[in-house]
């Protein structure tokens, strides 16, 4: 297997592990009340799914959100002709 793609996995692994701890009874009862009528357990449980998948695709993804060097060569060839 591919150096990069253990140093993946091993990233993915604990970030999966981070996030059985985050959605873990202790933690999870520490939200009581609302916000704006919604109950803050729900906001959190949500805010934190939303957060966990934006990181797992940094992780799997490092480019992402970033435009990589062939399309900005591309680009630029184009721009030039």
């Amino acid at each position: 297997m591919p150096k990069a793609l253990q140093k993946t996995l091993l990233k993915l692994g604990i970030a999966g592990c981070l996030a059985l701890l985050l959605f873990n009874y202790p933690l999870l009862s520490l939200y009581r009340g609302d916000v704006l009528g919604v109950p803050t357990l729900y906001v959190m449980l949500f805010g934190l799914w939303l957060a966990l998948i934006i990181v797992a695709r940094g992780i799997a993804e490092p480019g992402f959100g970033h435009i990589s060097k062939l399309q900005r060569r591309q680009s630029e060839q184009i721009t030039h002709d």
